[in-house]
């Protein structure tokens, strides 16, 4: 059956849902309601919205309510989230799936949430920060089984779900408190006001490295790197890619040393710590490391906890925004503690990290459970 079949056309979210307009919106002193967009789970948020905010164009926000699907339109597109009793609000990357009256004895929006959604993924296009459009799931067809099979199958699954509902809230709670703005009050000093230009240097992607690029030089003999893009989890990476000459220049590597990833398009300014391994990168993020000139010793797990705002702030408005390097590079100035001070904050991090890593896999290995499942 096709899309359109048995749902209504997908309602997009609100443009011009900027950051200016959300926290403009906090000031009405009114009720405030979830904010979703695009990414990978719409069961938690941080973003919340005033039910009378207006975009930055001054339009009243659309209240989404009632039995629905929330999918991803752009970022972690094709990801869909079933809700059944709650009020909130989209951004333009995201859409509301509904069910046709005609139709509600054929389909079950949970089900549909659960088992379509790798459908829906591997459908969307783009490296790192991916794209789905509607016309793209108005014309795919899809098979579901009768609607007592959907629901017999739900029936066993829901003790998992609500166990899965637990953990993804406690891994939200975990990574909410990874991104607060920390305060240490640090004993020593290697130097304080440091231009980070003096200390980190950066290494830009390779323009023209695609998926496409990727496979055609799968066979290749030539040593391998791993391909990062703009996603900063293990699960959405690119691959691998051989050594080899891309539009004219040899591919651009860093090999051998500790890395921070940094993405510039798609969740911009947010970084992942990279172990000592071969990478290379697109042109959708950059790779920053400790320049072997620096007069100060830096681990850059603890730059990226202590200085994450500051990554953040050169990144524009959107969940499509881009990294202003050139600003970063140019205006941003660090203290720098002793090195054996980092490395005891970065500990104190490394059991949040842990934990959340330990939700993730238990996620995956139900998500690969369903995947054999349906196939």
């Amino acid at each position: 059956m096709k899309f359109l079949d048995v749902f209504n056309k997908i309602e997009k979210g609100d443009y011009a849902l900027t950051d200016e307009a959300v926290y403009a919106s906090l000031q009405n002193g009114d009720e405030l309601i979830p904010l979703y967009g695009g990414n990978k789970e719409h069961i938690s948020t941080e973003r919340r919205i005033s039910v009378s905010a207006k975009t930055k164009k001054g339009t009243p926000i659309t209240i989404f309510s009632g039995e629905g699907i929330i999918i991803s339109l752009d970022g972690s597109a094709g990801s869909m989230t079933y809700k059944s009793n709650e009020r909130f609000a989209l951004n333009h990357h995201a859409g509301f799936i509904t069910l046709k009256r005609a139709a509600i004895d054929k389909v079950n929006l949970e089900y549909f949430s659960i088992f379509l959604q790798n459908f829906y993924r591997e459908m969307s296009i783009g490296e790192g920060s991916r794209t789905l459009s509607l016309e793209q799931i108005y014309t795919e067809e899809f098979n579901l089984p009768r609607l007592s099979v959907q629901n017999n199958i739900l029936s066993s699954l829901k003790v998992i779900k609500e166990k899965l509902n637990s953990l993804a809230l406690l891994k939200s709670s975990y990574k909410a408190l990874i991104s607060k703005e920390i305060s240490v009050n640090y004993k020593k000093y290697q130097g304080k006001n440091i231009d980070i230009s003096t200390c980190i240097d950066y290494m830009s992607g390779n323009t023209g490295l695609t998926e496409e690029c990727i496979y055609q030089n799968l066979q290749s003999n030539a040593e391998h790197y791993q391909v990062l893009s703009s996603a900063t989890e293990d699960n959405t990476m690119m691959g691998e890619m051989p050594m080899c000459i891309l539009d004219g220049r040899q591919l651009k590597v860093f090999d051998g040393k500790e890395g921070l990833l940094i993405t510039r398009k798609g969740k911009a300014g947010h970084t992942k710590y990279l172990e000592k391994g071969k990478y290379t990168i697109n042109d959708n993020a950059y790779i920053l490391f400790v320049k072997k000139s620096s007069p100060y010793k830096i681990d850059l797990q603890w730059l990226s906890i202590q200085y994450k705002q500051d990554f953040l702030e050169y990144a524009s408005n959107s969940d499509n925004g881009t990294w202003n390097m050139t600003g970063f590079f140019t205006y941003t100035k660090i203290d720098i503690p002793a090195y054996k001070e980092q490395l005891s904050l970065v500990e104190k991090y490394k059991t949040l990290q842990n934990r959340i890593k330990a939700i993730e896999k238990v996620e995956k290995q139900y998500n690969e459970l369903i995947i054999k499942e349906i196939i």
